[in-house]
């Protein structure tokens, strides 16, 4: 097994199961379409809560032009 370790900030995003169907179409797009973004690490994990997701720096700031409503996060 290879372990790497990426440069880069990841953001974390979570999605109310009730509210999947709003984000389908961006989130397609996010899977199917990656040369409308250029986000190079994305992961969707299912959690008893709700559906989070996982961005690097450019995919986050990307989700805006494929239709996902971010708030404004605090810098940490």
């Amino acid at each position: 097994m290879e372990l790497r370790i990426l440069e880069g900030r990841v953001r974390v995003l979570s999605l109310a199961k009730a509210g999947l169907w709003l984000y389908t179409h961006p989130l397609l797009k996010l899977l199917l379409l990656p040369q409308r973004t250029r986000c190079k690490f994305f992961s969707l994990t299912e959690t008893p809560e709700d559906y989070t997701i996982m961005l690097d720096e450019e995919g986050f700031k990307g989700t805006r032009a494929l239709g996902f409503v971010v708030p404004a996060l605090h810098p940490s």
